[in-house]
């Protein structure tokens, strides 16, 4: 039985994963902060000091830890890209096979948000690993699709009326979490795993207008109140600077709506798994 470690594991996306895994015969070791009693989870956070035992026994490991709430970039640097780098090194260290990490296709070359940069920084760390393996979903949805998907949703269901940063034209690609979940269990229990300069996208290769993405996850009409994403990314910004915290980050909107032009399919052809198409 192959042995995977998961970090992020009380995340949406991580226990989604998590949950796949366990489904796949997998066992599964979850590296989280506040571990279970009774179980074979391990002390860890991006922001803590890793303990030399931290990846014993483990012939994998999947890396979704983040933490979002942070805005400033130096925060950012010091938790998320410091504290996945020193993982990252410690898996290059030791007898781990196969590293794939969670990163987003918010992360391209030129891109204008914190969080895409931040992801980019730390994929240049993946890659120096033999087995490394960079995995960007899209716009993650599912059963109970969670952050900004699940916050939008749940105004839906109070309301035909929503707010929409814009005219909510810009093009988004979708990446349903069950197709995720399968794709990190095929590498999860590949028997080799080379390392790929090359991103691997997850997500269906048709971009929508993400208006027509919420229509579509809402299953009902709905009527948008355009939102001007300069007046709204503002908004945002001054909430922040006073400590008030809102589901919807002034960075991600940035990611939103500045997201990756002319993004790269090639490769999915040979991937193990195929991205359902948003209906």
């Amino acid at each position: 039985m192959q042995t995977v470690g998961i970090t992020g594991a009380t995340g949406y996306v991580g226990s989604l994963i998590e949950r796949a895994l366990l489904e796949s015969n997998y066992e599964v070791v979850r590296l989280v902060r506040q571990p279970r009693s009774n179980s074979t989870d391990r002390q860890y956070a991006l922001d803590g000091p890793l303990s030399e035992d931290l990846l014993d026994g483990l012939d994998s490991l999947v890396l979704c830890a983040w933490d979002m709430r942070l805005t400033d970039w130096t925060e950012v640097q010091a938790v998320n890209i410091d504290g996945s780098n020193a993982i990252l090194n410690a898996a290059d260290q030791g007898s781990i096979s196969r590293v794939i990490f969670i990163s987003s296709m918010s992360a391209f070359e030129k891109c204008s948000s914190n969080y895409g940069r931040a992801k980019l920084l730390v994929e240049e760390q993946v890659r120096r690993i033999e087995h490394g393996v960079v995995v960007r979903p899209g716009l993650i949805y599912g059963e109970s699709s969670g952050g900004m998907v699940g916050a939008l949703l749940g105004i839906a269901r109070l309301s035909p009326l929503l707010p929409m940063v814009g005219l909510g034209n810009y093009k988004l690609h979708t990446c349903h979490v069950e197709d995720l979940s399968s794709l990190v269990c095929s590498y999860a229990g590949a028997a080799t795993l080379t390392a790929t300069q090359q991103p691997i996208l997850a997500a269906e290769a048709t971009g929508r207008p993400f208006k027509t993405i919420v229509r579509t996850l809402a299953g009902k009409n709905l009527f948008f109140i355009p939102v001007p994403w300069r007046l709204a990314w503002l908004v945002l910004r001054l909430l922040e600077s006073l400590g008030i915290r809102m589901r919807m980050k002034s960075d991600s909107l940035i990611g939103l709506v500045r997201s990756d032009p002319a993004p790269d399919f090639s490769a999915q052809h040979r991937l193990p798994v195929t991205f359902r198409p948003l209906s």
